[in-house]
C-alpha cells in the first residue's frame, strides 16, 4: 500500500488456508490491526488472495472444502450465478472466492440496509445487472459453458429422447427398456403409456392409432409373461449358478446357507429372467412409448437444444421446448435468452432446401430401398482435394437424413451428374450465413477413417446412439426396412401373432405418412423395426465403441453390430489387431447377458452389508 508499511503475523494455518494478523502503519505512525485469510502454505505454495477474515467467513457457507486451495462452489445456493463468477476470475488477480465476497455478497451493514437483505446474503436486487455486465464483457458463449443445470424430462416419447440426446456436450440418463417392464397402465384412465401425438390424433386415423398402440402394449405384456416362463424352463432356479460371493466360484441355491446370500441369489435370478424378457419383448414397443430422461448440461447445450426443438416443426418437441425454456428461465434466464420460439433460420433452411432439391432433382431417393447387409463399410474420400469425390460425399451426407436409400446409392447417382450442378446444390444448402453462428450441419463432419452404415432395429440404434460424440446421422424411422423377430419369440409360439400385428403397423404407417407426413408417422413404428443410420469415428473412438459395446452384459443385437465393425476394420488393416489396439473386443456369445454382472453387484452388496433394493 502506498505510504504504508504492512506486516503479516501468521496466527494459524489449516491445510492451505492461513489466518494472519495484518498490521498496517501509516506515515503518521498510526497503526491498525485486522485479521485476514490467505490461501497457500508459504512453502510449496506462496500465500496469495488475502481476504478479510470476517468477509471470508461470510463466503464459507457457499463453499465446499473452504480451507483447501481446491474448493468447490455450492451450486444449489449459487444457482444461476456460478457462470458469471467463474468468468470474472479470468480477468482479476484473485480467486472466485474474492469475486463472490466482493461482487455477489452483502458484506456491510450499510449495503444490507440499502438492499433490504442480511449481511452474508446474495445481492439479489443487483444480480441482473451484474450478470448482464459480465455477459457483455466476456461474451455469452464463454459464460454459458460455466453455468450448469440438471433437467428432468418426464413422460416424453422415445422419439423425443433421441433429439434431446443428440446434444453432445451434456450428460444423460434414460429410463431403460432393458431393465424396466412397460406393463403398467395409467390407473386413472386405464391408458397404456404412449404418446397420443397431436397430428395423428387430429387426423382421420387417430382412433386406429390408439387401437393399434393398445394392441402393441397388450402383445408386449403377453410376450414378457410368456418369455419369463420360457426362461424359467430353460434355467430353473435349482440349476442356476451365480458367483454370489465374488470369489470366482459359481454356486447353486442349495449350496447356500446364509440368509443374506440366499436373498441375493433369489434377487439375481429374478433380475436375470426379467432383463432377458425385457431385452426380447421390447421389439413390439412403439416409438411413441413414453419414458423419463434426465439431462445435465451447460447453458450453451441447453440453448442449442432449445433452438433445435423450436426449429423441428414437431408439436411434441415444440411443447417440450416451451416447458424447458420456462424452467430454465427460473434460474439461468440470461444463458438461454437467444433461443426463440420462432426457430432458427440457419437450422430450418438447409433442411428445407435439401428436401426441396431431393423432390425436384432426385425423387428416386424417396423410394424405400432395403439393405441386405446389417453393417456396411462406407468409403470416405480425402475431403481437402480438388476432385469431385468430396462434393459427392458431402452432398450425399446432406441428403442422408431426408432419403430412404443407402449412402452408396446416393453417391453412385451423383457420379452421373455434372460437377457444376452438384456444387450449386451444395452451395444452396450451405446458404447465406448471416453470422458466424450460422454453422453447417453434421453432414460436413463426414470423412472419418472409420465409417459404417447400419441397418438394424430401432433398439440397436437407441443403444449405440449414446455414443453421441461420434458423427451420427439417421434416416426417419419407418416399417419398410425389415423387422427383427428374435428366436425366443418363435420358441414361445408367438412369432406369427407378432408378425401379423407388425403388418398392421406397416399399413397404419402408410396411412399416417399420407395424412400427416413421414416425420409424424414415426410414432407408430416399433423398436423391432429397422432404421438406417451412419456412424463415423477415428481409431481411438473405435476402441472405446467396439470394446464397451461388446461386453458380456450388452444386448446381443448391438454386440453383434460392433463385432462386425471390428471384423471389418481388422480385415482392412490387420496391423490394428497386431498392435493390440482392439484387443478387448469380445466375440463370445452370452445368452444370459446380465447374470455375471448382477452377481458381481450382489457380492459387493453383501460385502458392504446393503440389503435394500
Amino acid at each position: 500500500m502506498e505510504n504504508q508499511d504492512v506486516q503479516f503475523v501468521r496466527k494459524s494455518v489449516e491445510d492451505r488456508r492461513a489466518v494472519f494478523e495484518r498490521v498496517t502503519r501509516g506515515v503518521d505512525g498510526t497503526q491498525t490491526r485486522d485479521e485476514v485469510v490467505a490461501f497457500g502454505d508459504g512453502e510449496s505454495v506462496p500465500y496469495r488472495s488475502f481476504i478479510e477474515k470476517g468477509v471470508f467467513e461470510l463466503a464459507r457457507p457457499f463453499l465446499h472444502s473452504p480451507d483447501s486451495n481446491v474448493t468447490a462452489l455450492d451450486t444449489k445456493k449459487l444457482a444461476g450465478l456460478c457462470g458469471a463468477m467463474l468468468a470474472r476470475q479470468s480477468r482479476i488477480p484473485g480467486t472466485v472466492v474474492e469475486v463472490l465476497v466482493k461482487e455477489f455478497l452483502v458484506t456491510t451493514p450499510e449495503e444490507a440496509a440499502e438492499l433490504g437483505v442480511a449481511v452474508g446474503e446474495i445481492k439479489t436486487k443487483k444480480l441482473e445487472g451484474i450478470i448482464e455486465r459480465v455477459l457483455i464483457q466476456y461474451g455469452d458463449d464463454s459464460v454459458q459453458e460455466l453455468e450448469h443445470a440438471t433437467v428432468l424430462f418426464n413422460s416424453v416419447s422415445n422419439l423425443a429422447t433421441k433429439i434431446i440426446e443428440d446434444r453432445r456436450l451434456a450428460g444423460f440418463i434414460e429410463q431403460s427398456s432393458r431393465y424396466v417392464l412397460y406393463t403398467e397402465r395409467d390407473p386413472v384412465t386405464g391408458q397404456w403409456l404412449y404418446l397420443r401425438e397431436k397430428r395423428i390424433m387430429g387426423s382421420a386415423h387417430g382412433e386406429e392409432y390408439v387401437r393399434l398402440m393398445d394392441r402393441l402394449f397388450q402383445m408386449y405384456a403377453r410376450l414378457a409373461e410368456a418369455l419369463t416362463g420360457h426362461y424359467k424352463t430353460l434355467k430353473p432356479i435349482a440349476e442356476a449358478t451365480y458367483d454370489i460371493r465374488g470369489d470366482g466360484t459359481k454356486l447353486r441355491l442349495d449350496e447356500l446357507t446364509d440368509e443374506k446370500e440366499i436373498k441375493e441369489f433369489n434377487r439375481v435370478y429374478k433380475f436375470d429372467l426379467k432383463t432377458r424378457a425385457c431385452d426380447t419383448a421390447r421389439i413390439v414397443l412403439p416409438a411413441s412409448t413414453i419414458t423419463n430422461l434426465a439431462m445435465v448440461g451447460n447453458g450453451r447445450s441447453f440453448e442449442h437444444l432449445l433452438k433445435r426443438l423450436y426449429s423441428s416443426g414437431n408439436p411434441e418437441y415444440a411443447d417440450l421446448a416451451g416447458r424447458l425454456h420456462e424452467t430454465l428461465n427460473r434460474f439461468i434466464p440470461k444463458y438461454v435468452k437467444r433461443a426463440s420460439p420462432e426457430g432458427e433460420r440457419h437450422m430450418m433452411e438447409p433442411e428445407r432446401v435439401a428436401r426441396q432439391q431431393i423432390e425436384r432433382e432426385f425423387p428416386e431417393f424417396r423410394k424405400f430401398e432395403r439393405s441386405w447387409k446389417e453393417v456396411e463399410w462406407v468409403e470416405t474420400p480425402e475431403l481437402i482435394s480438388d476432385s469431385s469425390e468430396p462434393i459427392w460425399h458431402l452432398l450425399a451426407a446432406s441428403y442422408y437424413p431426408h432419403v430412404r436409400v443407402p449412402f452408396h446409392q446416393i453417391v453412385r447417382r451423383f457420379m452421373t451428374v455434372r460437377r457444376e450442378k452438384l456444387v450449386a446444390l451444395l452451395k444452396e444448402i450451405v446458404g447465406e450465413r448471416e453470422t458466424r453462428r450460422d454453422r453447417a450441419g453434421r453432414a460436413f463432419e463426414h470423412g472419418y477413417p472409420c465409417a459404417f452404415e447400419i441397418v438394424g432395429n430401432f433398439g440397436i440404434f437407441r443403444d449405440l446412439h449414446r455414443h453421441r460424440i461420434l458423427t451420427q446421422q439417421r434416416q426417419l424411422l419407418n416399417p419398410h426396412l425389415g423387422f427383427t423377430v428374435p428366436k425366443d419369440v418363435e420358441d414361445v409360439g408367438m412369432k406369427e401373432e407378432v408378425l401379423a400385428l407388425v403388418a398392421k403397423v406397416g399399413a397404419l404407417y402408410d396411412k399416417l405418412e399420407a395424412a400427416v407426413g413421414p416425420e409424424a408417422a414415426q410414432y407408430c413404428v416399433t423398436f423391432g423395426h429397422h432404421i438406417r443410420f451412419m456412424m463415423g469415428f477415428n481409431l481411438r473412438e473405435a476402441q472405446h465403441l467396439c470394446e464397451i459395446r461388446s461386453i458380456p452384459q450388452g444386448h446381443p443385437d448391438y454386440r453383434r453390430v460392433v463385432q462386425k465393425m471390428h471384423a471389418e476394420i481388422s480385415r482392412r488393416a490387420p496391423w490394428i489387431d497386431e498392435i493390440g489396439l482392439l484387443c478387448h473386443v469380445d466375440h463370445n456369445d452370452y445368452p444370459w447377458s446380465r447374470a455375471a454382472s448382477e452377481a458381481r453387484q450382489s457380492a459387493k452388496r453383501l460385502e458392504k452389508g446393503i440389503t435394500e433394493e
